[in-house]
């Protein structure tokens, strides 16, 4: 069992609290809204059913997760900190420096960044050398994927003792040789909404057609083969003509998005505010997130057997 703490209890680091206590592992969590350490261990046996976990069996594995109401108390007394605050550099360094000075001057320090750079995130540190990136995906206790990226001076035995450490829970775990804003996944998820949003711009359709086209065609290709394992077996000379014809109609915005700021000036925020891209009517969030939940289990099903 490795202890860990967890900063920041919102729905990323809820979700990895919940990843780490059904691996076994023991977890402390601080928030600095005393809401969200309220209703922290409400949110745990709902994760745990979409695990397939039932409520029987969710109480000791709940019973693994505590929360402090100090920063101290998830710093002191761990074998590893999972920083899981905001997405914005000057909230991070504050964090952490405020974790180094809590913390023994060997406990790691993971922060599950998805977007910045990590060397960037450490200037703040004294130590740099035992921060790493370890980015989950949502939800974290669902998705086994963990990307582990180092920033410029990240301690390599940081890095081999958190892949070591993941891969030991089932996690599927890559290592990146480097730094760099967004990871692999990010990159190439944000590279996708980038040109779904110029379509939109283009008026070439709307937003429910291409969540149309990419759950009935590229959804169910790529849950199966990559995009690097595809240009292979369709075959390279091909890959680069469709890339050729292709690629000088594809965005390369790099600052405005008229799909977005139009619906932002309108306080359609999506999700929260009742409608966005899409209209998000009573009952929606519910049922999206059960129909994400179950899709991503059914990908992870082994296949089923053809007969002969």
């Amino acid at each position: 069992m490795t202890r860990f703490g967890i900063v920041g209890g919102g729905l990323m680091g809820h979700g990895i609290a919940v990843a780490l206590a059904k691996a076994g592992h023991s977890v402390a969590v601080h928030d600095v809204d005393p809401r969200t350490l309220a209703t922290f261990h409400h949110r745990v046996g709902p994760a745990l059913a979409q695990c397939g976990i039932p409520g029987s069996r969710s109480g000791p594995i709940g019973a693994r997760i505590t929360t402090s109401p100090t920063l101290d108390g998830v710093a002191r007394e761990v074998d590893v900190i999972v920083e899981a605050v905001p997405e914005r550099l000057e909230v991070k360094h504050q964090v952490l420096a405020a974790l180094e000075a809590a913390a023994a001057p060997a406990t790691p320090i993971w922060t599950n960044t998805s977007v910045l750079s990590i060397t960037r995130v450490a200037e703040a540190m004294a130590h740099p050398g035992r921060l790493a990136g370890v980015h989950w995906w949502n939800p974290p206790y669902l998705v086994p994927l963990v990307e582990v990226a180092p920033g410029a001076r990240t301690d390599p035995r940081v890095l081999d003792d958190a892949c070591d450490l993941l891969t030991a829970m089932g996690k599927t775990t890559v290592r990146l040789r480097r730094d760099v804003p967004g990871f692999v996944g990010n990159r190439l998820q944000f590279a996708l909404v980038r040109e779904a949003l110029h379509l939109l711009d283009q008026g070439v359709c709307d937003p429910a057609t291409i969540d149309t086209v990419m759950r009935s065609s590229l959804g169910l290709r790529w849950a199966a083969v990559g995009p690097m394992e595809n240009a292979d077996y369709i075959g390279l000379e091909l890959t680069r003509d469709i890339l050729r014809n292709l690629a000088p109609h594809l965005s390369t915005e790099r600052e405005a998005f008229p799909s977005l700021d139009k619906p932002l000036n309108e306080a359609r925020n999506g999700r929260s505010s009742g409608e966005g891209l899409l209209p998000w009517p009573p009952g929606k969030e519910t049922e999206v997130a059960r129909r994400l939940g179950a899709g991503i289990r059914r990908n992870l099903a082994p296949p089923t057997a053809v007969p002969g």
